[in-house]
């Protein structure tokens, strides 16, 4: 651990909220695999964004309004797209219209939404009648988009637009944007404190296709600003607030079920919301994994069970979390400029991932290292195995914003510092390297 963070941390440690101390590693990390690391530089500024496209492709995005495209197998740039004038603020793939091609659409404070062929690496649309600045973008229908910030906008996969549905004045722009359905045709956003459903109605007029945003519903508030929004199941999403509540909503009557991690004294010394909800993420269509103030804690969503929990994960609050090296561990990325690893004291990747994988277990079964059986028979997370801390991958000098798995090969990560970080399996790489040695020597005519 370098200088810097010691001493950052030890500041961030006095001024803690409570006394719970936060986990360290003392000696070898023998339980992390990624200690391979590979810096990728091209960034001028904050990279808040990274997207998955493919096996082998991965793009990263941020405020210098650069797109860039990755290899994650060879950790490489493969091309780079000077997209916008402005930060990036949201990105979205879909596939082309004969399917074999990738399209990747970035819309920005810039006020403009653009749409890439990453195959062709050119911009095929530039759509400019959004007006204002962009904030999120979600796929509906079938060859269709939703922009949201100031108003709702509904785009063709050509870029025509569709509708547009004028908000009320308000403060604050829409920031969060979810499906609820399989069809895609309703919607929900968030706009600060409040939740608002809306659908994508055909109306037919004159034998032509129009269609409109219509407005269904508004949902009842949270005491706060709404930080995350996910969909958990074709009947059920969930909201996660400022103020440390986690609520759950039927996609049916868009009511409200059940209430998670309620918290008396959410505000905190000076205002500082402790246990803000910053992020959320579902497995199964049942488990909700959240990040919650500088800690995670883990849901059962149909027996509204907590089946674990980390109150101080990190000395800063908690931006992100995944489950990586095929569901063996929880990554959970920070304000500290750290990402951590957390499972069994059992586990070591490098010995049981094999086994584990053959055994057909979920994520969620392997980080608890508990099956499914005894999740539902058990009525209290006390029977449960606590995760502790594995490993720690210390590589960013800021923020660290945003973190992507890549299976079996290792993760990506982003961060505040401009930086996108590889973080390989090194037991992995080597396999690979000596594979290509004993090909070389076996066939010495392919040697240049």
């Amino acid at each position: 651990m370098s200088m810097w963070q010691k001493l950052w941390r030890k500041g961030d440690q006095q001024k803690d909220e409570d006394k719970e101390v936060v986990e360290e590693i003392e000696g070898e990390e023998t339980c992390n695999p990624y200690t391979e690391l590979y810096f990728l530089q091209h960034h001028s500024d904050i990279v808040r964004h990274l997207l998955v496209i493919d096996d082998r492709r991965c793009v990263s995005a941020g405020d210098d309004g650069v797109v860039v495209v990755w290899d994650t197998q060879l950790c490489m740039k493969l091309s780079f797209f000077e997209a916008h004038s402005r930060p990036i603020t949201c990105m979205l793939s879909i596939d082309g219209k004969n399917k074999d091609s990738n399209l990747l659409i970035t819309g920005s404070s810039d006020k403009h939404i653009k749409v890439w062929n990453i195959d062709q690496g050119k911009c095929v649309q530039d759509i400019t009648e959004h007006g204002t600045s962009v904030k999120c973008l979600l796929p509906v229908l079938e060859n269709m988009f939703v922009s949201a910030g100031e108003q709702l906008h509904l785009w063709g996969e050509d870029g025509a637009l569709l509708d547009t549905f004028p908000l009320d004045k308000q403060e604050a722009d829409i920031s969060l944007l979810i499906s609820t359905n399989l069809k895609n045709e309703r919607f929900v956003t968030a706009c600060d404190k409040e939740l608002t459903v809306y659908s994508i109605k055909d109306l037919l007029d004159l034998n032509e296709t129009s269609y409109r945003i219509c407005q269904d519903k508004r949902l009842p508030e949270h005491l706060e600003a709404v930080r995350a929004l996910v969909p958990v199941s074709d009947k059920l999403f969930a909201s996660g607030s400022l103020d440390g509540t986690i609520l759950l909503w039927s996609s049916e009557t868009f009511t409200p079920l059940k209430k998670l991690n309620t918290m008396a004294d959410y505000k905190g010394k000076a205002n500082m919301y402790p246990y803000s909800v910053q992020y959320i993420a579902c497995e199964n269509q049942k488990y909700l994994l959240a990040a919650i103030g500088c800690g995670f804690a883990l849901f059962d969503t149909v027996s509204n069970t907590l089946l674990c929990r980390k109150v101080k994960a990190h000395y800063s609050k908690v931006t992100q979390l995944t489950f990586v090296c095929d569901g063996l561990l929880l990554a959970t990325c920070s304000e500290d400029g750290s990402i951590r690893l957390w499972g069994q004291k059992s586990h070591n990747p490098g010995e049981q991932l094999a086994v584990k994988a053959s055994m057909g277990l979920s994520p969620i079964e392997r980080f608890l290292d508990i099956n499914f059986g005894q999740l539902h028979h058990s009525k209290s997370p006390d029977h449960f195995p606590e995760p502790v801390l594995l490993g720690e991958c210390l590589g960013h000098c800021g923020s660290v914003m945003r973190i992507v798995d890549q299976g079996l090969e290792g993760m990506f990560s982003c961060g505040g510092d401009h930086l996108v970080i590889a973080w390989k399996n090194s037991e992995l790489q080597k396999m690979k390297r000596n594979q290509v040695i004993q090909e070389k020597v076996l066939n010495p005519s392919v040697i240049v």
